[in-house]
């Protein structure tokens, strides 16, 4: 339970930093239609570039692309992170739940158990009041000096 309660901790903590960094990120855009865009941009250089300038603009193109389709995919992948954060946070929640109920019932088991032998062998609890007051055995009888109760006073000229 101490190992899961400091996991528990840890993605608390990255949950509450990826959520201060979303604010920042820029919304996700279709990364689908992005890919297809490129490989047909990669389709159109491989046939149909028929003069360089024409070609050079395809490229540029593709670049513009290149340069959208990371963007997106860096997107994607934050807003995946922040999904699969908040899933261990409830995977951990409910196995520490689970841990805490079996916890429960073997304290339950051993409650029975432990009024079962105090039924058995006549052992009771024993109360504070019956036992006596023990002294610490380092002490002796309690002695006052006359040094330790005078105060000294100053002389007033």
């Amino acid at each position: 339970m101490r190992r899961l309660r400091g996991k528990m901790n840890y993605k608390l903590e990255e949950q509450v930093a990826l959520s201060k960094l979303s604010v920042s990120s820029p919304a996700p855009k279709n990364v689908g239609r992005l890919k297809r865009m490129k490989s047909s941009i990669e389709f159109k250089i491989a046939t149909e570039a028929a003069t360089l300038t024409a070609e050079r603009e395809l490229i540029k193109r593709l670049n513009e692309i290149n340069k959208e389709l990371d963007e997106a995919l860096n997107a994607y992948r934050f807003k995946r992170k922040v999904e699969l954060v908040a899933k261990d946070i409830d995977e951990i929640g409910k196995a520490l739940e689970s841990y805490k109920n079996q916890v429960l019932e073997v304290d339950k088991k051993l409650d029975a158990l432990y009024a079962n032998l105090r039924g058995l062998t006549g052992w009771k609890k024993s109360t504070d009041e019956h036992r006596p007051k023990r002294t610490p055995k380092h002490e002796g009888p309690f002695e006052v000096s006359l040094e330790d109760i005078a105060t000294i006073k100053k002389k007033e000229e």
